[in-house]
C-alpha cells in the first residue's frame, strides 16, 4: 500500500468527489501504459489536494522538485493567479515528451517553466520568492531540499513534502532496517520543534508534511 486508505475507501472518496479533470485522467492512463514505476504518480485524491491548496492560495509563483510525468505540475498550476508561473525541476529528460503532450492539451503549458537537471544544481539559478513549494524528489536529499526551499519561499508561504510516512516504515521497528525511514522520522521530529516553521504531517496517501514558513 502506498497510501493509508484501503482500496474501498479510496474508491468511495473518488466517487464522492468532483470528477477528475479529463486531461489528468488521460495523463494517468498514459503514464501507466508507457512509463516505468508508474506507482510514483500522485493518485487522484492527492492531485485534488494539491490543486485545492493552490486554488486556495492563488499563488503567483510555485516551485516543484520532481516533475515526473507532469501530473502534479498541472494540479498545482491550476490555482496560479493571472501572470503566475511554476518552475518545475526534473533530472530525467526522457519524460519531456509525455509532459509536453499533456501540458499542451491542458492549455496551461505557457505557465510552466521546466528545468532538466539535478535539483541541487538547478536551484542556485532560481531565487524566488515562491508562495508554494512541492517536494517529491529523491528522499535521501530531503533535508537539503527543504533547506533550499526555505531560502526561496516567502514568509507565510508553504512547503509540502511528499512520502514522509515511507510506506509506514517510519512507524515501527522497520525504520531500524531502512535508513530512509529512520532519516524521515528524525527530520519530521526535528522540524516539529524548529522555530522557523510550523508543521502538520497529514496521513494522506504516503504522508504529506505541510511546512509554513514563519517570520
Amino acid at each position: 500500500m502506498i497510501h493509508d486508505l484501503s482500496d474501498d475507501v479510496l474508491e468511495y472518496a473518488e466517487q464522492h468527489s468532483t470528477e477528475e479533470w479529463e486531461v489528468l485522467r488521460s495523463l494517468r492512463r498514459s503514464t501507466w501504459q508507457h512509463v516505468l514505476t508508474p506507482q510514483m504518480l500522485s493518485d487522484s485524491i492527492q492531485g485534488r489536494f494539491l490543486a485545492n491548496i493552490s486554488r486556495m492560495m492563488t499563488p503567483l509563483s510555485i516551485l516543484e522538485l520532481g516533475t515526473y510525468t507532469g501530473y502534479s505540475t498541472l494540479c498545482l498550476a491550476a490555482g496560479l493567479q493571472p501572470g503566475g508561473s511554476i518552475d518545475t525541476i526534473e533530472p530525467n529528460d526522457e519524460l519531456n515528451r509525455i509532459q509536453d503532450e499533456f501540458w499542451k492539451a491542458s492549455e496551461l503549458a505557457s505557465l510552466i517553466r521546466r528545468h532538466n537537471g539535478e535539483a541541487l544544481e538547478v536551484l542556485p539559478k532560481l531565487s524566488g520568492p515562491y508562495d508554494l513549494v512541492w517536494i517529491d524528489a529523491d528522499k535521501a536529499r530531503t533535508e537539503q531540499y527543504v533547506e533550499e526551499a526555505l531560502k526561496r519561499v516567502r514568509v507565510g508561504g508553504w512547503i509540502l513534502v511528499d512520502n514522509v510516512l515511507w510506506w509506514g516504515k517510519v512507524l515501527d521497528k522497520r525504520k531500524a532496517e531502512d535508513p530512509i525511514a529512520a532519516m524521515l522520522e528524525s527530520l519530521t521530529a526535528k522540524w516539529a520543534r524548529d522555530s522557523r516553521m510550523r508543521t502538520t504531517l497529514l496521513p494522506l496517501r504516503d504522508g504529506i508534511l505541510m511546512i509554513e514558513k514563519l517570520p
